[in-house]
């Protein structure tokens, strides 16, 4: 061929019509698949929040919501309305679809927000980041925790339209998907869950068929651009379906693969990743112990910030009680919302004082709450007088616990209480249990004797291994079973129950631990709670803080006596058991080993753990009667959460992997693409060499290559049946502003291809017209757009430009 290919006659073609700007007109089908997908994606990813939201009541509404939108959205597309229109038209029916819902009688009609909707939406706003900012997953599903979800599905279900059909970027539409499966990822102890993530997983790459078809259904830029022009308007067919074949691969490989590998790589997709207990604080310290029994950020919070701090005149430090769980046969542990309560006052109405003791000791104590703003006002056990105390609180005589009365919102207080402790001895316990007959404790209510109906097998092997050698009086038992459960036979861990997933509360979480044999003190406590029932011992569990760290500081109290200062953050949170015993009342016990000195009526054996040694905090200078006797430090309970213990990091560095991965995934495809063409223009500047195979080419073949890269990432591909003059001359009818530039690549690459001898432009001067090419193809489109295409480039998936098989040269 003696000739360039650009100096013969070609037939003239008719230029394509303009584009229009608007959106393509779609058929019903397509309309339909397009709302079928989104619909499946988002209702997958909201799925996933059942065990950070209880119940599934509240996913009917969500699926009302999201199914509204997605229908409406589609169908004025399918319309032929403008661009930006469908998603505007959900946006509308989203408002007036929550306002039917959740605001009808403040509304005109039922569905026009009216002022008065604006006011209780912001009661309503309120009131959700309290409630979720206040609970532990699972949060109770009450009206205004549903209308934050609805409102929520409704953004994701919005932004993954627009992502996919509007600005059509539908790579991206995954974004707002992954943000939904985050949170369960976060909070839910058992994450995300394979289903949720591969319905969700399925539901985007139906998005990116929608997309294509989208793209290929009506008359809009995408399909004008595949036009054969000599073919009055008809499509070919061209690589795009062999790409959308390998993208498509691509995409399932790549899903099935992260299904596989995320769950053992990454936590939070087969259990979560700050597990049970962890609640989002909405960007404020979370200081107060959450009731329920998962004792959430406060346990597992690393900063150093001061919750609380007291002064008392106690020879020995005080633990302060906040609430106390006495059912244990729920799926869900906590206080009991009903107890009886009456108004606190000065002298607080107390149960008869056990009357086996010979002596007491009154101390006085005053709390001061810096930053702590719970429900539940923390109490020194015993407690009998209460002064300073503002605000409306009701008063327990059962569990001597103070707790906020509803509707109140917390302040910070100064108050002070007079506790009268009694002095017990093992001596007085043993004689207790030994004149009274087993199972006498009809003076307590059988709620602290009952066991769940799913109480496992292991429960009572572990309770009778524990007692094998201990008699059948119950002050005995007691003390055999927290000598076994502080034996060596048990680890105090911080990790294991979040590794094993049986993180939490719940008797599937005892038995668990009971196999393990691994756990920190929410898992030493309730098991001894639960073996002490086993054996008709009636027992509770109370929260609150340990002792806190003294620091030397004294003040003189109301009544002259000196108070030394301690100072309690959330490390210092704990839960412990107490067990009753007729005529001595409730007694306290510590279980968890190596996390506290036993008081002085039960005595345990030495536990020696990995996760005690050489850790100061442990260690507390004495015994204190009004709980079991040593400060539990953040690590008696942090455990619960990955980065909690004491060589590891805040609780969120397990957040770092995940991040990681969504911006590798994002990133990955637009680097790939990045360094081809930064190769490609590399070897374009090498002199005196003219390679042409796939991926190795030179000088004016690789300009050639990334021009037709080029045209693939803005969907514009060179055809099978063009040469490099017929495609340029297409691309300069539809970018006249770049015809020069596209003049230049093409006539240098077919005097490289058919006529070596002749002389090559520099490669500064292909650079440039490369550079100037890729300025008109993405000039048109706006910045949704081509981020899109950027992070998404089609090239990477499209099969090989200058292959024989692929796209022809005029041969």
């Amino acid at each position: 061929m003696s000739t360039p290919t650009l100096d013969k006659p070609r037939v003239p073609h008719p230029d394509p019509p303009a584009p229009r700007r608007g959106a393509p007109a779609r058929s019903l089908p397509a309309a339909a698949f397009c709302a079928f997908a989104v619909l499946v994606g988002v209702l997958g990813a909201a799925a996933s929040l059942h065990g950070v939201i209880s119940d599934w009541g509240w996913m009917l509404q969500v699926t009302a919501v999201v199914g509204a939108i997605v229908l409406a959205a589609n169908l004025v597309r399918a319309l032929g309305a403008r661009r930006y229109l469908g998603t505007a038209a959900g946006a509308v029916v989203a408002v007036a679809v929550l306002t039917f819902l959740f605001f009808a009688n403040t509304a005109w009609l039922g569905v026009v927000p009216t002022a008065s909707t604006y006011r209780a939406l912001l009661r309503v706003w309120a009131l959700a980041n309290d409630q979720m900012g206040s609970q532990v997953p699972p949060v109770q599903s009450t009206g205004v925790i549903v209308f934050s979800v609805c409102v929520w599905a409704a953004a994701v279900a919005l932004a993954v339209d627009a992502l996919a059909f509007e600005i059509r970027a539908a790579a991206l539409a995954g974004l707002p998907l992954a943000m939904l499966l985050s949170i369960s990822s976060l909070f839910e102890a058992n994450g995300a869950g394979i289903g949720t993530v591969s319905v969700t997983a399925a539901g985007y790459l139906l998005v990116l068929a929608a997309s294509r078809w989208q793209d290929g259904s009506g008359s809009g830029r995408r399909a004008m651009e595949l036009q054969d022009p000599g073919s009055g308007g008809r499509g070919i067919p061209g690589p795009r379906t062999r790409s959308a074949l390998l993208q498509g691969t691509a995409i399932i490989a790549g899903a099935l693969a992260t299904l596989l590998v995320l769950p053992s790589a990454i936590p939070g997709f087969s259990k979560g990743m700050l597990t049970e207990g962890t609640r989002p604080s909405w960007g404020q310290l979370a200081t107060n112990i959450d009731p329920m029994i998962a004792l959430g950020n406060d346990l597992r919070n690393r900063s150093s910030g001061t919750v609380l701090h007291y002064f008392t005149d106690s020879h020995t430090p005080v633990y302060l009680r906040t609430s106390v769980t006495g059912d244990l046969t729920t799926d869900r542990w906590e206080p009991d919302p009903d107890i009886y309560r009456v108004p606190a006052t000065e002298n607080l109405v107390t149960r008869a004082f056990p009357t086996a003791f010979e002596a007491a000791r009154p101390a006085f104590t005053r709390v001061v709450t810096d930053k702590y703003r719970g429900a539940w006002m923390p109490l020194p056990a015993n407690a009998i007088t209460l002064s300073g105390l503002g605000g409306s609180w009701g008063w327990s005589p059962d569990t001597g616990t103070l707790r906020a009365a509803k509707g109140a919102v917390p302040e910070a207080e100064d108050y002070t209480v007079m506790s009268v402790n009694p002095e017990i001895t093992a001596k007085s316990l043993r004689e207790l249990s030994a004149s009274m007959p087993g199972g006498f404790f009809a003076e307590v209510d059988q709620e602290y004797l009952a066991l769940p109906q799913d109480t496992p097998d292991s429960l009572a092997e572990a309770t009778n291994t524990a007692v094998a050698k201990a008699g059948g009086e119950a002050y005995g038992q007691a003390v055999a079973i927290q000598d076994y459960l502080r034996s060596t036979v048990f680890t105090y861990s911080e990790k294991t129950p979040v590794e094993d997933g049986y993180d939490g509360s719940g008797m599937k979480v005892i038995d668990a631990f009971l196999q393990e044999k691994a756990g920190y003190c929410i898992h030493f406590a309730s098991t001894m709670a639960l073996m002490a029932r086993e054996l008709g011992i009636p027992s509770r569990l109370v929260t609150g803080y340990s002792p806190g760290t003294p620091t030397g500081v004294k003040i003189t109290g109301q009544n002259g006596a000196e108070l030394n200062e301690y100072i309690v953050n959330s490390r210092n949170a704990h839960l412990w058991p107490e067990l009753y015993f007729p005529g001595a009342g409730w007694v306290a016990f510590e279980p968890t080993p190596g996390r506290g000195v036993p008081p002085a009526y039960a005595p345990a054996l030495p536990a020696s753990t990995a996760s005690s040694a050489g850790d100061p905090r442990l260690t507390n200078p004495s015994n204190s009667s009004s709980g079991p006797s040593s400060a539990e430090s953040s690590a008696s309970t942090p455990a619960a959460a990955p980065g909690s213990g004491p060589d590891s990091g805040t609780p969120f560095s397990g957040l770092l992997p995940l991040v990681l991965i969504v911006l590798l995934a994002g990133a990955g495809p637009w680097a790939a693409r990045r360094i081809q063409r930064t190769g490609r223009l590399a070897r374009m500047r090498r002199p005196g060499e003219s390679a042409q195979d796939y991926g190795r080419e030179t000088g004016a073949a690789a300009a050639w290559a990334e021009l037709v890269a080029l045209g693939l990432d803005h969907s514009m591909p060179m055809r099978h049946d063009e040469s490099a003059g017929d495609y340029s001359r297409r691309l300069a009818r539809i970018l006249p502003s770049a015809a020069g530039a596209l003049s230049v690549l093409a006539g240098a690459y077919e005097r490289m291809r058919y006529a070596p001898g002749r002389g090559q432009p520099d490669a500064a001067v292909l650079a440039e017209a490369l550079s100037e090419v890729k300025h008109a193809l993405s000039a048109g489109m706006g910045p949704g757009e081509r981020l899109g295409r950027a992070l998404w480039p089609r090239s990477l998936f499209a099969p090989r430009p200058l292959e024989p098989f692929g796209y022809a040269s005029g041969r």
